[in-house]
């Protein structure tokens, strides 16, 4: 127990030691503290500075690539989700489905943003066309239209 107490007061220190400092790239303790919170099971976190003072941190969740973004003060903004057809929710594959069905699904962008509901940006090919559309709390609508050759 007294070994568990060390290690848990030997990182916390570390991790304020290395928290903001003016100048300095690392994130706010603020959002590594969020992170930790809300993604206990993240892997292979790096935590990257934005031109606008915010932080990017890239993890592997459930083997999906994830992107958490925090402002400058450590808030949490949104969380950006890249994945294939298999990770999409049922419910939504079968929505996107019924309207183009005769479309392959490439990829999918989930968008997370605290107090709204999740956004699926999907997109699906068929021979001639990529169209991109999104879907929120069961509405679709298409984006944009792309030509191929």
């Amino acid at each position: 127990m007294q070994k568990l107490l060390f290690t848990g007061i030997w990182i916390s220190l570390v991790l304020l030691a290395n928290a903001h400092a003016p100048g300095d790239n690392s994130p706010d303790i603020r959002a590594i503290r969020n992170f930790v919170r809300i993604y206990k099971d993240a892997s292979d976190a790096k935590w990257q500075s934005l031109h606008d003072g915010g932080y990017v941190c890239r993890f592997m969740q459930s083997g999906v690539m994830k992107r958490a973004i925090y402002d400058e003060k450590g808030r949490w903004l949104t969380t950006i989700a890249g994945y294939t057809a298999e990770h999409l929710p049922a419910d939504v594959r079968r929505q996107v489905h019924s309207v183009y069905y005769d479309y392959s699904i490439l990829y999918v962008n989930e968008i997370n943003v605290p107090g709204k509901p999740v956004a699926y940006v999907v997109q699906v090919q068929d021979q001639r066309t990529i169209r991109v559309v999104r879907v929120v709390e069961g509405e679709m609508e298409e984006i944009r239209e792309i030509e191929t050759l």
